[in-house]
């Protein structure tokens, strides 16, 4: 019975825990540029949507060719991917490195660079094509 006691409040539990990291300047900042380069990034992407070519460039670590070519909804990955991290981060913040402010600062702000880069490689990618 506990354990589903500590299970349905663990939201609750995340919540308030991260409310009261992001008074801290720096999370608070952080939170604020991975959300707008993840928006950013879905902006440009539906932008940019009925300019695309059948297949994009995606896969750059695949050799050259065929290979290295997506159908376009797979550029969706990145933003998505973002949002994916930044949760986990969140879910790590709180549970993990809430004692530790210095490590929280430091897992947001690699999450930042992470949200930056998949803008810029999103941006790069639809020029590219475009």
């Amino acid at each position: 019975m506990a354990l589903i006691r500590s299970i349905t409040s663990a939201p609750a539990t995340i919540f308030q825990t991260w409310k009261e990291l992001s008074r801290n300047h720096i999370v608070s900042i952080v939170n604020r540029l991975i959300l707008f380069f993840t928006i950013a990034s879905a902006v440009v992407l539906a932008w940019f949507w009925r300019f695309l070519p059948p297949l994009v460039p995606l896969w750059y670590s695949l050799p050259w060719g065929a290979d290295r070519l997506a159908n376009p909804a797979w550029l969706i990955i990145l933003p998505a991917g973002v949002l994916v991290w930044y949760g986990a981060s969140i879910v790590i913040a709180t549970y993990v490195t809430r004692e530790y402010l210095t490590f929280t600062q430091i897992l947001l702000l690699t999450t930042l660079l992470g949200a930056f880069l998949s803008f810029v490689t999103l941006v790069k990618i639809l020029f590219l094509v475009t």
